[in-house]
């Protein structure tokens, strides 16, 4: 009887691929289970960036199957009191599970509502109190991906702490945002959804203003727009984004994470008043 396929653990940190951080932890999850299968999402999250993790997962998560184990470390307070966290949680019904600290990162990936349960994982006097990821994490999520019960690993934990993404501001004159993400090309990847803007667009066209520059041009594809001109568009996250065909939009325009992003819809056509019309006619 052949052994069941070893489920999938994802690796997103802060490390870096200079040291040997990676290499280490990895080394720990293989010997406490040879058969995991590791994926890396990235390991080049800014240091302690949570809200970059955060936003890096949140496009990941849901194109992996069910039962997959999501470690994160990403953890600007490691060895302090805050928990070491392991935890199931759905997306459209599938159950993850995460491994990582307990610093507002979960919540801002899934949603607190989308936690089915949760652990502390204790940390022991031999685990080094500056790398978690080796001695804590890991091997945690190796177990879980072995067929480790959840509820094994620690005592429960009834309430995660928060953090939450910063909402746009909606309303039919246009849409305050900000700019979220800068991805590898230099797109600036906003907070601004596609139905926050349909919603209240009514098939108006509309002006973006972001830094100093003002985007008249909205496509579909970034070829759509001539060779180093600024355009937005919805990207593959279904989040609107500022860019430059072939060019760092980040770079060229000046515009960062945390700038503010304004759209302004074209003035509504009003309806002539019978008065207005008969008027018109006379």
């Amino acid at each position: 009887m052949s052994p069941p396929p070893a489920v999938i653990v994802t690796l997103t940190t802060d490390f870096g691929l200079r040291d040997g951080y990676v290499a280490a932890m990895k080394g720990a999850m293989l010997r406490a289970e040879p058969a995991v299968r590791l994926i890396d999402v990235t390991h080049e999250i800014p240091a302690q960036d949570v809200m970059t993790a955060a936003f890096t997962l949140r496009q990941v998560v849901p194109h992996f199957p069910a039962e997959t184990v999501h470690l994160v470390v990403v953890d600007p307070t490691v060895g302090t009191e805050r928990q070491a966290l392991a935890a199931r949680f759905d997306v459209d019904g599938a159950p993850h599970m995460f491994v990582g600290a307990d610093n507002g990162l979960l919540p801002l990936v899934v949603g607190s509502e989308a936690v089915v349960e949760a652990v502390a994982l204790p940390t022991d006097d031999a685990a080094s109190a500056t790398f978690h990821g080796r001695d804590v994490f890991g091997p945690a999520a190796a177990r879980l991906a072995a067929g480790a019960d959840l509820a094994d690993l620690g005592e429960p934990v009834h309430k995660l702490t928060p953090l939450h993404w910063p909402l746009p501001r909606v309303d039919e004159q246009g849409v305050f945002g900000m700019v979220l993400h800068v991805d590898h090309f230099g797109n600036c990847v906003t907070n601004i959804t596609r139905d926050d803007v349909e919603g209240q667009r009514a098939g108006r066209a509309f002006k973006c203003f972001a830094g100093s520059t003002v985007f008249r041009n909205h496509a579909r594809t970034y070829a759509e727009v001539g060779a180093g001109d600024p355009l937005t568009l919805f990207g593959s996250a279904g989040l609107l984004e500022i860019a430059v065909n072939r060019g760092h939009a980040s770079e060229l325009l000046s515009v960062e994470r945390g700038d503010t992003v304004h759209l302004v819809f074209d003035a509504l056509a009003r309806t002539p008043s019978r008065d207005a019309t008969v008027a018109t006619n006379a």
